[in-house]
């Protein structure tokens, strides 16, 4: 086991340092109204009936969560799309997404589906690619299911579960709940638990954690915001003591951000983010430094 973990590591840290800026839609479109996006959730209190919701899946890439980003999650912007005809099925829709680095490759599709005005179903395939010198091509994919409930136009929960076969090395298990309130018109705040367990694998480790994570963000006007981040393993689990926890299941991580928007469409963040070194231990500050995308207004 031993002989694989270092190894295993390596990639990790090489998809890590090698790691760029994505090309996928991952902000809100504004903190006006009552939903963190613009065109909002309609007036009525229990619906998605309109407007774009930010939607909640994990990351695309296995060895992200390695890097200093805001959430362990990676964010989508969908546009819900509630019919009131009456049918015998809801109609389904369908929504891509990319990651691009230098040395690793994503592609996801999700479909949504509202079968009434205020419950958004939600499912995703992503298949991917890491390519390192030292360990050639390795292959991935994940499925992920769930749904999400507006309670009233400020507070949306949503519930998730999922499977990441990490390379065919050591498989991942996740179940999770989410929540995004907006408490006024310029302060947001959103986070979830999550449980991950590993999957049988060839080593015979079992870890399990449940990770918590959180996010605040601040309206300064149209342009700039400011946002707050942390999250950290609250519960771990493993049969090996003299074995370490996987990445993914030990990286605490908190900071801060001020994020500007240049154009109505394109926007820079700027910021700290202290993370906990896998090799050390110690957490050690990274500059987050990443342009932003959002639909057009």
């Amino acid at each position: 086991m031993k002989h694989f973990y270092i190894p295993f590591l390596m990639i990790l840290f090489f998809v890590q340092t090698k790691s760029f800026a994505q090309d996928i839609p991952v902000k809100p479109d504004s903190l006006d109204l009552k939903t963190g996006i613009a065109g909002g959730l309609p007036k009525q209190a229990d619906s998605l009936r309109s407007g774009q919701l930010p939607l909640r899946l994990p990351r695309l890439n296995p060895a992200e969560n390695l890097l200093p980003q805001f959430t362990p999650y990676q964010r989508f912007t969908l546009e819900p799309q509630h019919s009131d005809k009456e049918t015998n099925f809801p109609q389904i829709h369908w929504h891509g997404a990319a990651s691009d680095f230098i040395n690793s490759k994503s592609r996801t599709a999700i479909a949504t589906t509202m079968p009434t005005s205020n419950l958004l179903l939600h499912s995703s395939a992503t298949i991917g690619m890491v390519e390192t010198p030292f360990f050639g091509k390795g292959y991935y994919y994940i499925l992920d299911a769930g749904a999400r409930y507006a309670i009233n136009p400020a507070l949306t929960m949503g519930v998730s579960g999922g499977y990441n076969s990490n390379f065919d090395v050591m498989p991942l298990w996740n179940a999770g709940i989410d929540a995004s309130y907006q408490v006024n018109r310029n302060l947001m705040f959103d986070g979830g638990l999550t449980y991950m367990k590993t999957a049988r694998n060839d080593f015979s480790l079992n870890q399990s954690a449940v990770m918590i994570d959180l996010h605040g963000r601040y309206r300064l006007n149209d342009d700039w915001y400011l946002n707050a981040y942390g999250g950290m393993p609250v519960l771990q689990n493993s049969n090996k003591s003299d074995m370490p926890m996987l990445p993914m299941m030990n990286a605490p991580y908190y900071g801060g951000s001020v994020e500007h928007w240049f154009k109505p469409t394109m926007g820079v963040e700027a910021g700290m983010i202290w993370m906990r070194d896998m090799f050390s231990g110690k957490m050690r500050p990274q500059p987050k430094l990443e342009l932003l995308f959002r639909p057009g207004r």
